[in-house]
């Protein structure tokens, strides 16, 4: 099941940010499962581990995430956003950051139709 709704919520809390990790996890891993369904598995996009997520320390996070968004824009059109620059402890920041990256899955989902 996807969790694409859930990529919407601005995390407040630890115990939200955690939640939302997995869910955003889990639809990385989506959207990877249907690039290589489509392509009749010949198109594997690679994998790097997001959930958890360490708020003190979120470098190696920050370009893992943006390499699995470039992947997954270049093969489905998608014109996305420099998302390598994300702050959990600024809720203001976090929410327009949270926004980039659920559209993004936004239109993933909708190119490969899934939810």
């Amino acid at each position: 099941m996807s969790s694409l709704a859930s990529l919407f919520n601005v995390p407040t809390t630890p115990e939200e940010l955690q939640i939302w990790a997995s869910a955003h996890m889990t639809h990385h891993r989506t959207i990877n499962r249907r690039v290589y369904e489509l392509s009749n598995g010949l198109l594997v996009l690679p994998e790097y581990v997001l959930d958890p997520i360490n708020p003190n320390d979120t470098g190696v996070w920050e370009d893992q995430h943006q390499i699995m968004h470039q992947d997954l824009e270049s093969v489905l059109g998608i014109s996305g956003f420099d998302l390598s620059n994300v702050d959990f402890k600024n809720p203001e920041r976090l929410a327009g950051w949270i926004q980039l990256n659920a559209n993004t899955h936004y239109q993933a989902s909708n190119i490969l139709e899934i939810g």
